[in-house]
């Protein structure tokens, strides 16, 4: 079984998919199919912009979205095609375009709505990463305010909240024992209550999106578990606004198989090392990349 994983957002980065443009027709027609919803200097934004303007999650998200499916294509083009696929957080929307559960078009429109939601109805807020505390341990020193918000890996949880809050737990998380507290660069309280009201307004937007039963097994990053309902992973997908990313848990779905990363960077890869009895995974972010695992073979 080899399980395809798509990473979420953070691991964008200038130039990603400009090699698999160039060189793969299944890729182009993805970006084709991309620019003809949004324009040429999109495009352009992708391939050529700063970390600034793809940090934009306006940008990011279907930016992100674009490349995982147009390696997709590339792989499938070239005879890889997944048995199993789950994604982290944004990555859930490869995932069920791999799965053939979205439609690429239908996914793009809804994570550029997902994104401005993201962008202009998000609450004051932040989030850090807690590194050398279990989650259970995490858990039972967070101050109100601040809520898990991935559930990353024995050795990294992700914790969500106001500013004041964090402060807080800041210093709760050291007392008891944890390594580091790290602030990210993020703009809100993802994956927290406090993405409530936009993940209400979001449910409505999906509604009418086509969503089919998985062709492939899809496992939720929001359940932890295979899904195949539609109307199920509709409300899933609602709910990931607000809801903890249950990584830990995907990855002891899945156990010890053969896995690739199917987007840039290695984050998932970093995971996965870290993580007792979880996939086996090789990142397919580049052309060399996938070109090496087709050697492999």
């Amino acid at each position: 079984m080899t399980a395809f994983l798509y990473p979420g957002q953070g691991s964008q980065a200038p130039g990603m998919g400009a090699d698999f443009r160039e060189a793969s027709a299944a890729a182009r027609d993805i970006f084709d199919r991309a620019a003809a919803m949004t324009s040429a200097a999109w495009l352009d934004t992708l391939f050529h912009g700063s970390d600034a303007d793809l940090a934009d999650t306006r940008m990011a998200q279907p930016a992100l979205l674009t490349v995982e499916v147009a390696i997709t294509a590339h792989l499938a083009a070239a005879g890889a095609t997944p048995s199993l696929c789950a994604g982290h957080s944004l990555g859930e929307y490869s995932a069920l375009v791999a799965a053939g559960a979205l439609a690429f078009e239908e996914a793009f429109r809804v994570v550029q709505e997902r994104a401005r939601l993201m962008s202009e109805n998000v609450p004051e807020g932040a989030m850090a990463a807690v590194l050398g505390l279990d989650a259970a341990a995490i858990e039972a020193v967070l101050p109100g305010g601040v809520q898990v918000a991935n559930y990353n890996g024995p050795g990294q949880t992700i914790v969500s909240g106001t500013i004041a809050a964090l402060d807080a737990a800041e210093h709760a998380l050291k007392e008891a024992g944890a390594k580091r507290v790290m602030r990210l660069n993020v703009s809100g309280p993802f994956h927290s209550e406090y993405m409530r009201p936009a993940s209400v307004t979001f449910r409505g937007f999906l509604e009418p999106v086509a969503i089919a039963t998985p062709e492939t097994r899809f496992v939720s990053s929001v359940s932890g578990r295979e899904e195949t309902e539609p109307e199920r992973i509709r409300e899933l997908l609602a709910g990931q606004l607000c809801a903890p990313v249950r990584w830990t848990e995907v990855m002891a779905a899945l156990g010890p198989v053969e896995a690739l990363e199917v987007g840039p960077g290695r984050v998932l890869q970093g995971l996965a090392r870290r993580t007792e009895n979880a996939p086996s995974v090789t990142p397919v972010g580049t052309l060399e990349a996938a070109a090496a695992l087709g050697e492999q073979a």
